[in-house]
């Protein structure tokens, strides 16, 4: 190719090819792990109705582990973890309570839903419940 803007149209055409290639088997390889989940709980609501409930949730746990730890191969971390400060960039704050002993004011008190990066991206902020000092009404959501 001696045409140099038709030989730059190549290799942008071609680094897209390999991109979307890569994308493409990434999505993949998630998508089944992702069914092999679902293929555990299959399984477990098959023999559901002959086992007994601890049992039951044990397998459950089991299950969301396996799912947890296949994501976290990924790529795939938690955002929000009891005890640390809360952080508007991974934060979302849906409740405040009066900060209990031991507790300091912006510690997370509890994971209403948790949240999730991806690649150092913030794909969801978790839903938390915070602790601050006293005087505050409890309840109130802030943004």
């Amino acid at each position: 190719m001696s045409d140099p803007t038709a030989r730059l149209a190549y290799e942008h055409a071609r680094d897209l090819a390999a991109r979307d290639a890569a994308h493409r088997a990434l999505t993949e390889r998630l998508l089944l792990r992702c069914a092999d989940a679902l293929d555990s709980f299959d399984r477990l609501l098959a023999d559901g109705a002959a086992t007994d409930v601890e049992t039951y949730r044990r397998s459950l746990a089991l299950i969301a582990g396996q799912l947890e730890r296949d994501l976290a191969e990924e790529g795939l971390e938690r955002v929000g973890h009891v005890g640390e400060p809360a952080e508007p960039a991974t934060h979302h704050i849906v409740e405040v309570r009066a900060a209990p002993p031991g507790a300091a004011a912006d510690e997370v008190l509890e994971i209403v839903r948790r949240g999730c990066r991806y690649r150092g991206h913030v794909l969801r902020a978790a839903r938390v419940v915070v602790a601050v000092d006293g005087g505050t009404e409890q309840g109130t959501e802030r943004e």
